[in-house]
């Protein structure tokens, strides 16, 4: 999942640096007005401009030769090596600092996978820097693929809007600021400010992302997705890390709520699923059956790391003063609640369910059993009085 910005600007500032000793050329107009002496001309009908690689169409142009610049604003058509650029109006400078295209503003990449639109695009030629602005939209195409086991995995998008996309060539980074949006297929990310970092491969996210895959959510002061192409390998969270994921129903299942907090945690993907999280520093984990969310099971710690297998919890384990409450059903009854503390606790899962407890360490634990059970149904009975 490459920061499709990143192959879009390639368009103008991926130009060769060659081609910057080549003259500008008109190669076509049906009329041409103008002065010699001042070198400014007013072209009209099928224009064509040409500089290396670059083509440069527009039905009317304001030509000043002698400082290599031409303008449009009836529409133009820029192509490079494959890649299109079309706008309402703009200018094409091959000397000076800034190439603007203005108003509805379209493009599209040479192998046609990624395009944009926007209603402003400045390029920079000093700076080597493309900026959209006004409304800015990114659109990456992926086809169908196959992975390792057979499985097909359908067509998707991914598409990234703000109020600013930029991409800097000579840093080889593209950012995105304002009410910043990146969604693909399961992923939902919003947030202030984006950055992608080609050398290292890196989605960095800033001012209150927000990221959501599938029916999990993600929240911290600052994130960085580590990335390997097209793929997630995994996601650390600094600062007021919390991620909340909820369990479906099945027919063996009943839908379950998790959340998990910590100063900070790391997510590893494996074939963009999630498949393991640590969570570092005041870990704390919360999971209930959201048919009973009176019923909170709880485990604290120094450290935690929460194990999954095909999306569901497969071990959970817990360091450092850890601390755990379960309440223990057999079907619909409540049977007892426990509680644990000890240096080390670990939870083994069984469809989703907690099927063993290992705790390691000054070990103590306390089991509610009857009691609890006679006190909930006392609280049943006295919720129910005075009904008919």
């Amino acid at each position: 999942m490459r920061f499709a910005l990143a192959a879009l600007s390639l368009f103008l500032v991926g130009a060769k640096p060659s081609s910057q000793s080549l003259p500008l050329i008109m190669e076509n107009a049906d009329r041409m007005e103008g002065m010699r002496s001042t070198g400014e001309y007013v072209l009209s009908g099928n224009v064509r401009f040409r500089h290396g690689d670059l083509r440069f169409e527009t039905p009317r142009a304001y030509w000043r030769r002698d400082e290599n610049r031409v303008s449009s604003d009836e529409g133009m058509r820029i192509t490079n090596r494959g890649a299109l650029l079309t706008s309402d109006r703009g200018s094409y400078d091959k000397a000076g600092s800034n190439a603007v295209a203005e108003g509805r503003v379209f493009m599209r990449d040479s192998a046609g996978e990624v395009n944009g639109t926007a209603g402003m695009l400045v390029y920079n030629r000093v700076g080597r820097t493309a900026t959209m602005t006004q409304s800015p939209k990114v659109q990456r195409f992926y086809p169908a693929t196959v992975n390792d086991s057979g499985k097909v995995r359908a067509p998707d998008t991914l598409v990234i809007t703000g109020r600013q996309l930029r991409y800097n060539e000579t840093r080889g980074v593209a950012d995105a600021e304002g009410d910043v949006v990146i969604t693909r297929r399961g992923l939902r990310i919003t947030c202030g400010r984006a950055e992608y970092h080609q050398k290292q491969d890196s989605l960095f996210l800033f001012d209150k992302p927000v990221v959501k895959i599938d029916d999990s959510e993600v929240r911290g002061a600052v994130m960085r997705f580590a990335l390997k192409g097209d793929s997630l390998r995994a996601l650390r969270v600094r600062g007021e890390a919390q991620a909340l994921s909820l369990e479906k129903a099945t027919d063996s299942t009943k839908a379950r709520q998790s959340k998990v907090t910590g100063d900070s945690l790391f997510v590893a993907f494996k074939e963009s699923a999630i498949d393991s999280v640590q969570v570092f520093t005041r870990a704390e984990g919360t999971y209930w059956e959201t048919e009973k969310p009176q019923y909170v099971n709880q485990l604290n710690g120094d450290y935690m790391v929460l194990r999954f297998r095909e999306r569901e919890p497969r071990e959970a384990e817990v360091w450092g003063s850890a601390r755990s409450t379960y309440f223990h059903f057999e079907g619909e009854v409540l049977k007892g609640k426990n509680r644990a503390a000890g240096d080390t606790i670990t939870f083994g899962f069984l469809k989703g369910k907690v099927e063993d407890v290992l705790i390691k360490g000054s070990s103590q634990g306390t089991y509610e059993g009857k009691t609890l059970e006679s006190r909930a149904r006392a609280d049943s009975i006295r919720a129910g009085k005075g009904k008919k």
